[in-house]
């Protein structure tokens, strides 16, 4: 009944079989980072994009995983609801929501609005208590080269602040001959909660020539899964660095790690590159690719989110990880001269030069042995030590010569009294361990 839609899932279900998850260090297959904010967002590589400051830059992963399987429920899916094969397709890397859309857990939205030939439909959702994946599809009457969404807008339709702690933006449509659609998703998380079940979404939507504003009200009618709480409380020592797993919170959308750093540590922890959830047959759940990957509480208190195993009921599940990206706190701030084309200070190694000023840009290329497509820097201070308001930073990498040009846009740059201080929140430094916590 299901033989084009099977072997369409095959497909998906081959990536995953046939690559085994070690549970040592997987160092050359992972590259991860994060910048430290209380908003989040997605990011790709290999091309500039700026972003908002007040972002978190997304983890860039390459998905390695082991079997998802297929069933008739899951091959229906694909035929009996249009378009969830775009659905499927965007979220195939992140087995917490194949497993969901598998369990019979996506509900279909189907809600639409059109303007002037532009048309914004909501596809459908993955829900729980944390947060909202909302699936959307944009249509043109007349082939796009450009489309991208901005203004983006969760509200709940009783009046109810939704009380935001992140949001994950989907990415824009560039495309040299034009295309007639665009699917992609939101991602919207709450820091208590989600109670309403009746939202209100306003998106703007550009391209080249076009934009125009959508809203459209919806309403979920499936129940919303409880999360399933997990008390750790271990402390480990990586490279003299003491670090304590609180707990772990597992939703449907994801997994939040309540991480704890002794404030005594020599190293400023930055990102824990390959944290992962492994259960006793060494199936593996990897951190998020392309979405939220962090909240900051402070310096020193983070939650890490990992991909979902919260439709499997394992015996044995474990917090596994290796590699720590970390630097001497005395070594977090770089330090430039505007005026003189000059860097002051950077950590050792020598891996920042070639600063420059274009406006109210300031760029520095970092060389690494290995590609580093991470935005490296979060607060930025004058001369004076008064903090400098920057809303955009980018990073636009070159593999092949293990360069990465680092950009921020700092206003009115050439009246702002140097030294410039720029605070990492990434650096290509790394503390090596091989840790393995129980979480049942």
């Amino acid at each position: 009944m299901y033989e084009k839609e099977e072997e369409q899932l095959k497909d998906y279900k081959n990536m995953y079989e046939n690559i085994k998850i070690p549970l040592v260090s997987i160092d050359d297959a992972i590259l991860a980072g994060f910048q430290k904010a209380k908003l989040e967002k997605k990011r790709k590589p290999r091309r500039q994009k700026w972003v908002f400051s007040l972002v978190t830059a997304a983890l860039i992963l390459v998905g390695f995983f082991t079997s998802i399987r297929l069933s008739p429920a899951f091959a229906g899916y694909i035929t009996v609801i249009p378009g969830m094969e775009k659905v499927v397709e965007l979220i195939r890397y992140d087995k917490g929501k194949m497993m969901a859309i598998e369990n019979d857990y996506y509900e279909k939205i189907d809600v639409s609005k059109e303007k002037n030939g532009l048309k914004f439909t909501i596809d459908g959702a993955i829900a729980d208590e944390n947060g909202l994946a909302l699936f959307y599809t944009i249509k043109s009457k007349e082939k796009q080269t450009v489309l991208e969404t901005e203004g983006v807008q969760l509200s709940s339709q009783d009046g109810k602040s939704l009380n935001l702690s992140g949001i994950s933006m989907g990415s824009p449509l560039n495309s040299e001959k034009g295309e007639l659609t665009h699917s992609d998703m939101f991602e919207f998380y709450v820091q208590s909660p989600l109670e309403s079940k009746k939202f209100e979404l306003k998106v703007r939507v550009k391209g080249k020539n076009l934009q125009e504003d959508f809203k459209l009200k919806f309403e979920l009618k499936k129940k919303l899964q409880k999360k399933k709480t997990y008390a750790l409380n271990k402390t480990v020592t990586i490279d003299s660095q003491k670090i304590s797993f609180l707990k772990a919170d597992i939703y449907p959308l994801r997994v939040a790690v309540h991480v704890k750093m002794d404030p005594n540590n020599t190293k400023r922890i930055f990102s824990f590159d390959d944290l992962r959830l492994v259960d006793e047959n060494g199936e593996t759940w990897n951190k998020i690719q392309n979405g939220v990957i962090a909240s900051i509480i402070s310096p020193d208190e983070y939650i890490l989110y990992l991909q979902s195993n919260y439709f499997r009921n394992p015996k044995e599940l474990y917090l596994v990880l290796n590699k720590i990206q970390a630097i001497d706190k005395d070594e977090v701030n770089v330090v430039v001269d505007t005026e003189k084309l000059q860097i002051l200070k950077q950590p050792n190694g020598g891996h920042l030069s070639n600063l420059r000023i274009v406006g109210n840009n300031l760029y520095l290329s970092l060389r690494t042995k290995k590609e580093f497509n991470y935005f490296l820097f979060i607060n930025i201070k004058d001369g004076d030590g008064k903090k400098i308001e920057s809303n955009m930073s980018s990073v636009n990498g070159n593999g092949e010569k293990g360069i990465t040009e680092i950009g921020v846009n700092i206003p009115n740059l050439k009246n702002q009294t140097n030294p410039i201080s720029l605070e990492l929140s990434n650096f290509p430094s790394w503390i090596i361990g091989n840790e393995k916590i129980k979480i049942k």
